[in-house]
């Protein structure tokens, strides 16, 4: 059995945990919560890292940023493998993380769902045969409640992108680009993010060539699949050896 830490205890988090107990070969050993939550098990939990004190495998991180590099020194401390799914973090935020990685096997993704593992590998796929002819236009639309634009999964599609082109996001990225369309130049990326509603979640890249454009299109039509993907990615996780990990790590390495 996999013994489980659940660390956070927002939509995502509770998502986890309302599936890990009829989950196959996972066992629910503790939860991490600043404060007392609808949908919280009624033992095992804890208000911090410290005061945990049963033995794991695994810890899921559900976090915020600061959380996420708490729990990554923890983990690394404690020789538990780490799948985080918290998004908006800063450079020490991924610093702590690969630290860690040297150690534990760390998975780290902004979206765990196994479609957009799938629509990733496509992408980068996409963006290597088509080159730097194309302009990219990555769409994403989240519920009015979502603060971050453009979102975690649209940057790592992004980043999937220019690895498929041999680049780096960081490089190119410019912060006019970030809610605005492609305008024509040659090899352009651009973001364009949309907030309404109550839209689980629903991203589009699009690569326009001349006469032709192409899309790649993943829609989330319910939470289950982040909560359901996170579970089948730790599994796996828990048998790699230290190191830094993506979904597409794990979805290259399905039978």
């Amino acid at each position: 059995m996999i013994r489980t830490l659940v660390f956070g205890a927002g939509r995502m988090a509770r998502g986890v945990l309302a599936k890990i107990n009829d989950a196959a070969d996972y066992q629910l050993k503790a939860v991490v919560a600043r404060s007392p939550q609808e949908g919280l098990p009624k033992s095992g939990v804890y208000a911090s890292l410290d005061a945990v004190d049963t033995n794991l495998d695994l810890v899921i991180d559900f976090t915020l940023p600061g959380g996420t590099r708490s729990v990554a020194q923890w983990c690394e401390h404690n020789g538990v493998a780490l799948l985080s799914g918290t998004t908006g973090l800063a450079e020490e935020d991924i610093s702590a993380l690969k630290k860690a990685a040297l150690k534990v096997p760390v998975l780290w993704a902004p979206n765990m769902s196994y479609g957009v593992a799938l629509v990733t590998s496509l992408v980068r796929q996409t963006a290597n045969a088509v080159g730097v002819v194309s302009n990219i236009t990555i769409t994403d639309v989240h519920h009015q409640h979502k603060i971050d634009a453009p979102s975690g999964t649209a940057l790592a599609l992004a980043a999937a992108a220019m690895e498929g082109r041999s680049e780096f996001l960081r490089d190119i990225l410019k912060q006019d680009q970030l809610d605005s369309p492609a305008d024509g130049g040659k090899g352009e990326l651009a973001f364009t993010s949309v907030r309404q509603g109550e839209v689980i979640g629903e991203h589009t890249v699009s690569f326009a060539l001349p006469g032709e454009v192409i899309e790649i299109t993943h829609k989330a039509l319910e939470r289950d699949v982040f909560a359901n993907g996170a579970l089948k990615a730790g599994k796996w996780l828990v048998g790699q050896q230290p190191g830094y990990y993506s979904t597409v790590d794990w979805l290259d390495s399905k039978d």
